[in-house]
């Protein structure tokens, strides 16, 4: 029951603050800034409609690091540090139902992103070539393959505070974008922040090769987090380094 009154909590918690605007208009924003370009001649760079996806996968990590502090900087004042650490039974139960939150936060974003590229896409571009299965199984592999980005940006965030989230969010962008080359083909699957696009890539064709030892790195190593930063917070004293 913690974990569901904890998740249930955050809506009030979130009620005048920009988080979930920060959820829902970049979608809205970012998808017909993209569609626009491509409608007035992008389709010279980027070849597949569909690649507006990859692009999002790969900047995906400056977003978690952006809004994850910003929500864990809800929980900072006396009262609610005192409930995350102490007055609650169990502290597992706290920082997993802030984990579901995040979650459903980002499900509802990806989702409405997927809204607008499709009504984009069709009304605005006069295309149709993707069907729903496609756009569950973008919606899916955004879901899963980032959940490695919450279970670390929800400790940094607690430990060191947003300057710190941010620039590793930023430093995960950058490795996403740089192993897009021959030697990313090789080491990819050890390289958490580049898994959502390498399997995206294979869905559109747009790469050869298998991503069985991309989905078997992404189980160990993300088990293995969650594992490690239960612990952590199950232990944590509150401390924390300012901005």
């Amino acid at each position: 029951m913690t974990i569901t009154r904890e998740f249930l909590s955050n809506f009030t918690k979130i009620k005048r603050t920009p988080l979930l605007l920060l959820h829902l208009l970049p979608p809205v924003v970012i998808t017909t800034l993209f569609l626009i370009y491509y409608n007035s001649g992008g389709y010279r760079l980027f070849s597949d409609v569909r690649l507006f996806f990859i692009l999002l996968q790969i900047c995906y990590p400056m977003f978690v690091s952006f809004v994850v502090p910003i929500f864990i900087n809800l929980d900072r004042n006396i009262s609610n540090v005192q409930n995350a650490l102490g007055v609650v039974g169990s502290r597992r139960s706290v920082y997993l139902g802030k984990l579901c939150f995040l979650l459903f936060l980002s499900a509802a974003s990806i989702i409405l992103y997927e809204l607008c590229f499709y009504v984009g896409v069709k009304f605005f571009l006069n295309m149709n070539f993707m069907n729903f299965g496609s756009y569950f199984f973008i919606f899916c592999s955004f879901l899963i393959s980032n959940l490695f980005l919450y279970f670390i940006h929800v400790p940094i965030s607690f430990k060191f505070g947003f300057s710190v989230s941010v620039l590793s969010g930023i430093a995960g962008t950058i490795l996403a974008g740089y192993f897009e080359n021959f030697i990313g083909d090789k080491i990819w699957p050890a390289i958490p922040w580049e898994w959502g696009v390498r399997f995206l890539k294979d869905y559109f064709d747009l790469t050869r090769g298998s991503v069985i030892p991309g989905v078997i790195s992404l189980v160990i190593i993300t088990s293995v987090v969650l594992v490690l930063t239960i612990l952590w917070y199950s232990r944590w004293e509150g401390r924390i380094i300012q901005e």
